[in-house]
């Protein structure tokens, strides 16, 4: 017959939890937990010998990095006992709660008590302890269910929590905010006018715009990056889209546009030509195209080597002759020294990070996932006026003689036409496959700490080919004004797992 357990001699470790990501608003904060579970253990005289503190929701198993310590912790002995609030502190999924029951099974585990639930250390415990569990994750999925019906119903009415410039969200209705609709409006005809976005942060700042955000009460002046979104974003022209739907807001309800559908997607246009250059240089490869910008105008550099007569340099020139910047072009080798300078340092990425990274993924993956389907949204329309374009031009210039100039300039323009068709559709199938497979160009584990750890060595041992595919496995592009490199932007997972831990680069660069 086994001996009665002795749970004085025991060394429990108190663990709290509540989600910051989950609607668990009915569950007491972290505190309150800790406040009633000492209590508890005064009650019972137990010794708690650790109080462990976690943030991260439970729904899923794999999440918590505390939590998975603790039962390693418990594996080797440290901790004999868990004391919580209440057993859907410990877990919301079947794994992991039948995790603890068979901990509990092997006798690695040797009481639970909680705040709220009584455990007994037998079968009807055992099972009482399972049916916790299981209503635990019951809950969870139901909560979950019904937020999601709330929030598509709430869509479908063209009601929605995120805020935008320029507008006033009245209860999810987007209202123009006075002055600040005012500016956003301009704002969107200096760029069809082909104005700079520098030029036109500096307008807006300039005559006062900014946005208070309500949670924190911080003041938002207008930036290169924000202005950036806002000119790709359709709902200003009244199309919301969110992670998998889309609304016309102006069938809904009096919605005021900042821009006309076709003016956004002259500007659409505008951009598309920036990022595909007239002329490719299909024979001649150089490292980097496309992902050096110049930081007066935002416009891709061009990329060729001087044109001396002895020794040659490869430069990359912005020939944007609207660009307010005086020296027009910048040596590669000042770029791929900062490249160098920035991967000696390390970027020093662990194991861990990348599991807890891709672990968490699916907040990341509905950003992602929502960006893809603007950018797929956009396509498509541009796709859409290009082949109404070509159509109306192509039964025309049966019209004219096939001698004439202007018969020659509309084939050569039909010509361009039916090239960006091809180019468009591509891209819409890209971006749909990317909705379909969300992870397909996640990075293995050994690919991610070989980058992280050794790419510095690599690119500066490598040739021009080798540096330039290593460097758009972690570059996304690089700004340059007239004498540095003067802010740069990471691929994921590298981006967010270096702003997670905000490394002092102390570069001069800003991102």
């Amino acid at each position: 017959m086994d001996e009665p357990l002795d749970i004085t001699k025991l060394k429990y470790v108190l663990y709290a939890r509540k989600s910051t990501i989950d609607k668990e608003r009915q569950v007491r904060s972290i505190q309150d937990q800790i406040n009633d579970c000492k209590l508890l253990a005064n009650q019972l005289k137990i010794h708690v010998v650790k109080i462990l503190k976690e943030t991260q929701s439970a729904k899923k198993p794999g999440q918590r990095p505390i939590f998975r310590q603790m039962i390693k912790d418990i594996k080797q002995g440290i901790y004999d006992a868990i004391l919580a609030w209440n057993p859907d502190r410990l877990a919301r999924n079947m794994l992991e709660g039948g995790e603890i029951i068979n901990l509990v099974d092997e006798d690695v585990l040797k009481d639970l008590k909680f705040k709220t639930h009584f455990f007994t250390k037998d079968a009807n415990g055992k099972m009482l302890l399972g049916m916790a569990f299981v209503l635990s994750k019951q809950y969870s999925d139901d909560l979950s269910q019904k937020v999601g019906r709330a929030v598509r119903s709430r869509f479908q009415e063209g009601k929605t929590s995120t805020p935008k410039h320029g507008y006033i969200n009245e209860a999810g209705v987007f209202r123009p905010d006075g002055q600040n609709f005012k500016l956003i409006c301009d704002a969107w005809q200096m760029r069809l006018k082909n104005k700079s976005i520098e030029d036109i942060s500096d307008y807006l700042n300039k005559n006062g715009y900014s946005r208070i955000i309500k949670k924190t009460g911080k003041k938002v002046d207008m930036d290169k990056r924000i202005l950036s979104k806002i000119f790709h974003d359709p709902l200003y022209y009244g199309v919301l889209i969110q992670t998998d739907q889309k609304i016309d807001l102006r069938l809904l309800y009096d919605f005021q546009p900042a821009v006309g559908e076709q003016d956004f997607y002259t500007i659409q246009d505008y951009t598309y030509h920036k990022m595909r250059s007239s002329k490719p240089h299909k024979n001649v490869f150089y490292p980097l195209r496309g992902m050096v910008l110049c930081d007066y105008c935002g416009r891709p550099c061009v990329v060729a080597p001087s044109a001396g007569y002895t020794k040659k340099y490869l430069y990359y020139r912005c020939d944007n002759q609207d660009c307010t910047r005086k020296k027009r072009s910048i040596r590669a080798k000042v770029i791929f020294d900062f490249i160098y300078k920035f991967l000696a340092e390390g970027l020093n990425l662990t194991e861990k990070e990348y599991n807890d990274y891709y672990n968490n993924l699916i907040k990341v993956t509905d950003k992602k996932r929502q960006d893809i389907r603007i950018q797929l949204h956009n396509r498509q329309g541009l796709l859409k006026c290009t082949n109404q374009e070509l159509n109306e031009r192509s039964l025309k210039i049966i019209d004219y003689d096939d001698q004439t100039p202007i018969y020659k300039a509309n084939a050569n323009r039909i010509t361009q036409l039916n090239e960006k068709v091809n180019q468009l559709t591509s891209d819409v199938e890209k971006l749909q496959s990317q909705l379909r497979e969300p992870e397909t160009d996640r990075l293995t584990i050994e690919q991610f700490l070989n980058l992280s750890k050794k790419a510095g060595v690599i690119v500066k041992s490598a040739n021009e080919l080798q540096k330039d595919i290593i460097c758009r496995e972690i570059f996304l592009n690089f700004s340059v004004d007239e004498q540095k490199v003067a802010s740069y932007q990471l691929k994921e997972p590298f981006d967010t797992l270096l702003k997670q831990r905000k490394l002092p680069f102390g570069r001069g660069a800003r991102i």
